[in-house]
């Protein structure tokens, strides 16, 4: 009983520290953009209006996949890969979007997000942050879309490299994320 109660006070302080955290993050914003001239808050309009679209892509290739995926009988058998990896890169314009946002801004991140957020940057730090996004951006949609390729005409020789390469991303990435995981479970029982 006493470990589920002091579970649940953490989970609540924890919720608190997220909210105060992203009021703060939600605050420096607010602060810097208003001392940057007026065509750099439109230029942030704008540019969260084509984050707005970045996701409505997401979304709409996600709702492609599925439909194809529901009606594998009624559609070429190839088209179901396809269309997963084509929503794997469709991750690509709101990444770019993002990016060119916090460039411009010279601020990152250049929009509260509804999760974990990253500290709060300005300057030349937050330009970097920007083009790694866009580089990030580019090798993904790059990645699925050269996948998606050799999926669709079957291109063993083109294939083959990268599923290597995938499976070594995943299992490096699963192994970092249970070492992560052991070591915070580690550090919270001191």
């Amino acid at each position: 009983m006493e470990a589920s109660t002091m579970t649940q006070t953490t989970d609540v302080q924890k919720s608190a520290t997220e909210k105060e955290s992203r009021e703060h993050t939600t605050l420096q914003l607010a602060q810097h953009l208003a001392q940057q001239p007026g065509s750099t808050q439109a230029l942030h309009q704008w540019m969260k209006r084509l984050m707005v679209a970045g996701v409505g892509i997401i979304v709409a290739a996600f709702i492609v996949a599925m439909y194809v995926s529901i009606a594998w009988k009624s559609v070429n058998p190839i088209l179901i890969p396809v269309a997963w990896f084509a929503f794997a890169a469709s991750v690509a314009p709101a990444m770019v979007f993002v990016g060119l946002d916090a460039i411009i801004l010279r601020a990152f991140p250049p929009i509260v997000w509804p999760r974990r957020l990253p500290k709060f940057v300005t300057g030349s730090g937050a330009v970097w942050t920007g083009w790694a996004f866009i580089l990030g951006a580019l090798l993904a949609a790059t990645f699925w879309g050269i996948f998606a390729y050799a999926v669709g005409t079957f291109n063993l020789a083109v294939l083959e490299p990268l599923i290597r390469i995938l499976g070594g991303v995943v299992g490096i990435g699963a192994a970092i994320s249970v070492l992560y995981s052991v070591y915070k479970k580690a550090s919270r029982s001191r």
